[in-house]
């Protein structure tokens, strides 16, 4: 009789229970999308990860010889091998790097030969098939003798070129093609590479595991690995985690927690929306909670009722969603990891995998989590209205409308009535009912802010604006320390500068420039401060601005002042990046610092005020530490150091401007040309897709919340007919019974649309200050998304008004006298 009675109300009550079932349905798809497609990525790079990385912990860059042999000996160090550069040379288009690696380094770096063996006596070398072929060798074989022309590395960068004559022992793997510049390693044996390279100029670098009791989750890896470096006193700049590495096999609480919190947030949102469903239809159940109890059924039963009742419709929504959203993870996982997936090896990697059934893609835990979570939600969701089925007597069921009366048993009463009054009546006799549709509508429409705030921060364009002024950047890419070509020095390049005033009248005659911005560079060396990395006095540079930039510069100030044009052009002060006030915070805003100044192929020293720090965009420091006035820099040299032109040019004209420029380009080595629409829509593309996924999740999210307010509006008015009915025959109009069930629209829909834009953009603006500060996204500038925020409020508004439109419709279409027989 239980599962009879259960399956009669189920289907009785198959206009709400679709309501709710849908919501449920929609909330499981939502719920494992979000997860699987969140944890899909993360498996799918993770996989690629291990397959392409290598297996070291930390690295240590920098380490002399004695410091190297003491290293590899640390009792929390599981594994250590020992790396040493020995040499470069030109290959193609690209760069092929000379090294040293002991068996360990080999190993944790999982360089492999496909045929002979790694080197082992002198002159012995391993290449790839690809290399040799660009070296001249396309038919070698192991055993093999070649000849090759390489610059082996010095105390002052790169020495002159020198032809060794080597022994091919083996080959490596072809390397794999990246949208980067291309680079060959050639091994060579450690008895080449001390022949090369004096024991006092080694520079090793050490690459380790820690041992296993230090790898229970990444961050204690991370501390491991930076509290051994520490110790052997080498500074924070010489010790590189392999993050990459750590995260696809370690535990990272925080990746786990923010899962969780993504999980708990829209679990929260379509559980709080199915309980609102189940309990706005709560007044007619509990009426026919009493009749059941007059009839003779006990509690227990009455109970047993609600609970299948719900679990029928829970059992038949949960695996409909779970089969949905199966089927939609099938059709646009792959199209949506691939449209992620560009340009790198790793990218090429993991695309590969994807190709080949190598990931997987559903994960069982996700399916049975999404499950237990709407059943936990349907199981929550029953437990009022079968708390209230134990306690009320089959009298007070008959008559139950929802209503609390006061302390003294009596309800409130009005000499006057006005619609206005009446609408305040009906919101309040059930107030828990109201705030509950409220504020589940509410959290969802503070959750669509949040992240709409978040999304008109990430600006592409401003983003790409941050990285180049103008249309386009020409600028000078020096190399320093390479004795084969020292006119790429920077010292010999500003003797003798093709960004002269020739060439900048050049490139503003090309029809369409509008104008062309200078920037100079200036090198110097600050004795009082020490280099991390190197162990020697910290070389930086000085960025020249104009007069029409300094307005943006002070923008960006955080301590201290620039001052005036005209003060900063003394040329006796700088401007410090955020890079410097990180790495040196003891230099204080105010001091005087004693500098090197590099002019050709002279020097002189020079003391210099640092009056303020900013945080730059690249565009502003170029390739700078510090900046000043183009003015300042050409008072403290005879040369010419103008580096970067900005190219401003007219819209209908780039195609052409950009043509002229990259011919230009070509005329010297040193030129490197960059394009503002390259850089834009690199932005637009990556935001694009964060963006889209974000309101993708918003929109289901949306459509359960509106199922809840069809419902809450049905029911609040479908359950009134009689007395809707009893008002009408006393004598109320159907215009006035319009307003008021307008007003009550209109209230339910300024109570959601007030919670939504007042805490979602006070979040916003919360969530922007912790994106700018630490970072994120490269989040600088706040924007508040006033159309996104007028879109909301529209589609409550609109929403609200056609269903209360058409509900009273509905309504209206029965006779008075049939509404008031009807609800009796």
């Amino acid at each position: 009789m239980i599962k009879t009675v259960a399956w009669a109300n189920t289907k009785y009550n198959r206009g709400k229970n679709l309501l709710s079932g849908t919501a449920i349905i929609l909330t499981t798809i939502l719920i494992l999308l979000i997860v699987t497609i969140g944890l899909g990525a993360v498996n799918t790079q993770n996989a690629a990860v291990n397959k392409l990385y290598p297996t070291w912990h930390a690295m240590y860059r920098g380490v002399s010889e004695e410091t190297a042999s003491q290293l590899v000996e640390h009792a929390d160090i599981e594994k250590a091998g020992v790396r040493q550069d020995v040499g470069s040379a030109k290959l193609g288009t690209g760069e092929l790097f000379v090294t040293y690696l002991d068996k360990q380094a080999l190993e944790l770096n999982k360089i492999k030969t496909v045929e002979g063996s790694f080197p082992q006596k002198d002159k012995e070398v391993v290449l790839s098939k690809k290399s040799l072929a660009l070296l001249g060798y396309p038919n070698a074989v192991v055993g093999d003798q070649i000849d090759i022309a390489f610059q082996p590395f010095d105390a002052e960068g790169l020495g002159f070129e020198r032809t060794e004559h080597f022994i091919l022992s083996g080959l490596l793997t072809d390397e794999k093609e990246t949208s980067g510049a291309a680079a060959y390693s050639m091994i060579v044996s450690e008895e080449i590479m001390k022949a090369l390279i004096p024991e006092a100029e080694r520079q090793y670098r050490v690459v380790v595991r820690v041992t296993p009791e230090y790898t229970k989750t990444v961050d204690l890896v991370e501390e491991t690995g930076k509290k051994i470096g520490e110790s052997f006193g080498l500074a924070e700049t010489s010790i590189l985690i392999n993050t990459e590495y750590l995260f696809a096999n370690y535990t990272d609480p925080s990746f786990i927690s923010g899962m969780a919190v993504l999980i708990l947030i829209i679990s929260l949102a379509g559980a709080l929306t199915i309980y609102s469903i189940y309990y706005v239809s709560l007044i007619n159940k509990v009426q026919e909670f009493g009749k059941l109890k007059a009839l003779g059924a006990t509690k227990r039963q009455i109970n047993r009722i609600v609970l299948l009742e719900n679990m029928i419709v829970a059992l038949l929504a949960i695996p409909t969603g779970l089969v949905l959203g199966g089927l939609l993870i099938l059709f646009f996982f792959k199209q949506i990891m691939f449209s992620f997936l560009s340009g790198s090896e790793l990218s090429a990697v993991s695309k590969e995998m994807l190709e080949n059934g190598e990931i997987q893609i559903y994960i069982p835990w996700v399916f049975l989590l999404t499950a237990v979570i709407g059943l936990a939600t349907v199981l929550i969701s029953s437990l009022k209205p079968m708390r209230l089925a134990s306690k009320i007597s089959p009298m007070e069921a008959m008559n139950y409308t929802g209503q609390k009366e006061g302390s003294k048993g009596k309800r409130r009463g009005y000499i006057s009535l006005s619609l206005e009054k009446l609408v305040g009546a009906n919101l309040l006799r059930n107030k828990k009912r109201t705030l509950i549709t409220v504020i589940s509508l509410g959290l969802i429409g503070i959750l669509f802010v949040t992240m709409a705030t978040i999304f008109s921060c990430m600006n592409p364009d401003q983003i790409a604006r941050d990285e180049i002024n103008g249309d386009f950047r020409l600028m000078i890419s020096n190399h320093a320390g390479n004795k084969m070509n020292p006119e790429l020095e920077w010292s010999a390049i500003q003797q003798n500068n093709p960004l002269n005033e020739k060439m900048k009248k050049r490139i503003e005659d090309i029809p369409g420039v509008e104008k062309v911005n200078e920037h100079q560079l200036l090198n110097m060396e600050i004795p009082a401060l020490m280099d991390d990395l190197t162990n020697k006095p910290l070389t930086s540079s000085i960025y020249g601005f104009n007069e029409d930039e300094f307005d943006e510069i002070k923008k960006n100030i955080t301590e201290g002042s620039a001052g005036s044009f005209n003060e900063l052009s003394v040329g006796n002060t700088l401007i410090a990046d955020s890079w410097f006030s990180k790495n040196y915070p003891e230099v204080a805003v105010g001091e005087e610092l004693e500098v090197i100044i590099e002019d050709g192929d002279s020097s002189y020293t020079k003391k210099m005020t640092l009056i303020a720090k900013a945080d730059l965009t690249n565009g502003q420091s170029g390739q700078g530490t510090f900046i000043t006035s183009n003015q300042a820099l050409s008072k403290l040299t005879t040369t010419n150091l103008t580096n970067t032109y900005d190219i401003y040019a007219e819209k209908n004209q780039l195609s052409a401007v950009q043509a002229s420029l990259e011919a230009i380009s070509k005329e010297h080595e040193a030129f490197e040309l960059d394009d503002f629409e390259a850089v834009q829509e690199k932005w637009r593309s990556a935001t694009a897709m964060t963006t889209g996924a974000g309101y993708g999740i918003l929109f289901v999210l949306g459509i359960v919340g509106i199922m809840n307010l069809i419902n809450t509006t049905i029911d609040s008015i479908l359950s009134r007919k009689k007395e809707l009915g009893v008002m009408q025959a006393i004598g109320m109009s159907g215009r006035q019974m319009r307003k008021m069930l307008q007003l009550e629209g209109i209230f339910y829909a300024l109570g959601i649309s007030g919670l939504s834009v007042g805490l979602g953009s006070l979040l916003g603006y919360l969530a922007y200050k912790h994106a700018a500060e630490n970072g994120l996204m490269q989040i600088k500038f706040y924007q508040y998304p006033l159309l996104q925020v007028l879109l909301l409020v529209t589609l409550v508004f609109s929403v609200q008004l056609i269903l209360t439109f058409a509900t009273t419709n509905l309504v209206n279409k029965e006779t008075i006298i049939n509404r008031i027989r009807g609800a009796e």
